[in-house]
């Protein structure tokens, strides 16, 4: 971050020096270069992640520091670019913030990623991504609910009562804002009384939605609950690592954050009461 104090004071003194009267065209040009770098220096000082929303505070202490969002540097250039374009027209601006998050933040699919590891690498699943992009919505204040299925997880925000998609798995063709279109996609994902019963033994994050063919599951989950199944995930891959005490406390982590009957299911095998 700049040093406002030592900035203002190194403009009083440049500009001190064009005010004399021995004014000339290589003064008039240093002026123009100055005026210039401050235009630059602008968009530096402008809005970093400093969320106003209590709630939002209280959920990401279950997901990340304050501070490390404050001190990621593609966060906040994302944060930054979104603040000016956060008065425009509301459907363009939400398109906007599917578009350059993906940019800026998501680089890469990995299935069992974590936010964290988001933030380090640019690894994503779509509890991750969805992690990411409520956070945003939430920080403008744009209506969304995030849905967990059997073995995926997106976003349905809202503006004045018109639904629009966030698939964030998929970068080119994952913001649905046509009517149809998101029917359909709903329709992919809707409890089917002929679905085989859900594997409780397979993680959430598929990066075909719809597959594995199952459709049991189909609810609105809070942005806590969401982090929960960060270690739902992790507990499922060290149960495939053998390592059944990490996969018991993360299967505990999870159940401190969300009382789900899969993420139960799965602890009792792992850790069974006596």
């Amino acid at each position: 971050m700049y040093n406002v104090q030592s900035l203002y004071v190194n403009i009083k003194v440049i500009l001190k020096t064009f005010l004399t009267p021995y004014r000339s065209y290589r003064t008039a040009i240093l002026g123009g270069i100055f005026i210039m770098i401050l235009g630059l220096i602008g968009p530096v000082n402008a809005q970093n992640f400093n969320p106003q929303n209590k709630e939002l505070l209280n959920d990401i202490a279950f997901i990340a520091s304050v501070d490390k969002f404050e001190n990621h540097k593609n966060w906040n250039q994302l944060i930054r670019k979104l603040e000016r374009k956060s008065n425009s027209d509301a459907e363009y601006f939400l398109e906007y913030i599917f578009y350059k998050t993906h940019q800026k933040l998501l680089k890469e699919y990995r299935k069992g990623t974590t936010f964290n590891n988001l933030l380090e690498s640019g690894d994503y699943d779509c509890v991750s991504a969805s992690i990411t992009y409520s956070i945003l919505l939430k920080y403008f204040d744009i209506e969304h609910s995030i849905i967990e299925t059997d073995y995926h997880v997106f976003i349905i925000a809202s503006i004045s009562d018109q639904e629009y998609i966030l698939e964030t798995t998929d970068p080119r063709s994952g913001w649905l804002s046509n009517a149809n279109e998101i029917k359909e996609f709903k329709e992919d994902f809707l409890p089917d009384n002929s679905a085989t019963l859900l594997n409780q033994n397979l993680s959430i994050g598929a990066l075909g939605y719809g597959e594995p063919n199952s459709k049991t599951i189909y609810k609105e989950i809070s942005l806590r609950q969401l982090s929960a199944l960060q270690f739902f995930n992790q507990g499922l891959i060290a149960i495939h690592e053998q390592d059944y005490i990490l996969a018991s406390r993360r299967l505990q982590q999870a159940l401190n954050l969300y009382d789900s009957e899969r993420i139960s299911a799965v602890f009792d095998i792992v850790a069974p009461q006596d």
